[in-house]
């Protein structure tokens, strides 16, 4: 009788729980994985939402209270309804527990990209300035500076921006948003806190950014 040799049935069961044992580490190694890849992905777009908000508002806070080279004393206003704007360019509304409400911004629009001016200040730089309604033209010796109203308010968890007659969300998942001015010697400095959040995951991250103002404001 010859002898057999091979695999028992001992054998074949601690092969296969070994065998187990090592898929289902390199399954919890591959979720694990995964889930961190998604993770760092969803803190990627909130990172990316944030900063696009925050670099947007501030370039926009820094133009708020520009309206040209002459003071604003000398200003003639042929549409009356830019007095008050014009006097007031920012006007900030937070809720009791210092969450953002509505901020209210008029300033010089630089990249008009179709967008419609609320106004437009006329200017020769040297003893005259009017502020007209919409799109006006320049004449001769004379510069014209389109002015635009923006409108930044929280709906719910939204970010809303309300800018040349149009209305468009910003932002969603928002669950904070605080500013803060802090008086800089003869300037200001506005500090902007944005808190996102992602819902699916649970993650919250906050993001600071700084805007130091060159043009004077009134107090709100």
């Amino acid at each position: 009788m010859r002898h057999q040799e091979g695999f028992g049935l001992l054998e074949a069961v601690l092969a296969l729980g070994l065998g187990l044992l090592v898929l289902t580490g390199a399954t919890q190694v591959f979720v694990a994985g995964h889930q961190a890849w998604r993770i760092q992905g969803v803190t990627a777009a909130l990172q990316d939402d944030a900063r696009l908000v925050l670099q947007r508002m501030a370039q926009e806070l820094r133009m708020t209270g520009m309206f040209g080279c002459l003071k604003r004393s000398v200003i003639e206003f042929e549409d009356k309804r830019a007095v008050p704007a014009i006097a007031r360019p920012f006007l900030l509304r937070q809720a009791a527990d210092g969450r953002l409400d509505t901020l209210d911004l008029v300033g010089a629009e630089l990249e008009q990209a179709g967008v419609r001016p609320d106004w437009t200040l006329i200017t020769d730089c040297r003893t005259k300035a009017s502020v007209h309604e919409g799109a006006r033209a320049a004449g001769a010796g004379e510069i014209a500076i389109p002015l635009l109203r923006r409108s930044y308010r929280l709906s719910g968890d939204r970010l809303i921006l309300k800018s040349g007659g149009i209305t468009a969300a910003l932002v969603s998942h928002v669950r904070d948003l605080r500013i803060t001015r802090v008086p800089q010697g003869e300037y200001e400095r506005l500090d902007l806190e944005l808190t996102l959040f992602e819902p699916t995951h649970g993650i919250e991250q906050r993001y600071a950014y700084s805007v130091t103002l060159r043009n004077r404001l009134s107090s709100s």
